[in-house]
């Protein structure tokens, strides 16, 4: 019984927490708002970690990170997420939502749902680690990640704590060898 509720309080919170991105606008901030993907090789074969960093001007009370990772014609398939310090490690919500068929991951964050309310402050730093397991033959350098849409209304964009603005960050994706 308790898992049909836990999924049943998930599913409305995503629901909400689409709601509230559709009724919202967007962001006036006069800063540079940035989503970074750093992607690294690990000392595991074929694994890869995905680093997200986030700079932002205004506080955020929820954000969603929706993510095409591609390596050419061989398969990257999601493994894991780490919030171990980061800016988002404190957060009520953080659902990976990984679409393995299609190569995409949407990661999903509220920073709280009860009082007091927290939001995610400006700053700069991780929020997450993502970690992909590439088929055999994918090369760092084949590997491409990029923002993507997921239905029915996740773009890569937070939610300001007043619940009616967005925040759009610009994206930026760099390889990193070691």
């Amino acid at each position: 019984m308790r898992a049909k509720q836990a999924i049943l309080l998930l599913a409305a919170l995503l629901f909400i927490f689409s709601t509230a991105i559709l009724l919202a606008g967007e962001s006036k901030g006069d800063k540079a708002n940035l989503c970074e993907v750093k992607l690294r090789p690990t000392s595991v074969k074929n694994l890869y970690e995905f680093e997200i960093l986030l700079t932002n001007d205004q506080p955020i009370s929820a954000i969603t990170f929706p993510f095409t990772v591609t390596a050419g014609d061989k398969k990257m398939m999601y493994d894991s997420v780490s919030f171990a310090d980061s800016r988002a490690e404190f957060c009520a919500v953080k659902i990976p939502n990984p679409d393995t068929t299609n190569q995409k991951i949407n990661l999903g964050i509220l920073s709280s749902m009860t009082p007091p309310l927290k939001y995610i402050d400006p700053g700069s730093g991780r929020i997450a680690r993502l970690y992909f397991t590439g088929e055999d033959g994918v090369t760092l350098k084949s590997i491409v990640v990029d923002t993507t849409f997921f239905p029915p209304s996740n773009h890569l964009m937070g939610v300001l704590p007043d619940a009616k603005t967005n925040l759009y960050p610009a994206f930026k994706f760099t390889v990193l060898e070691k």
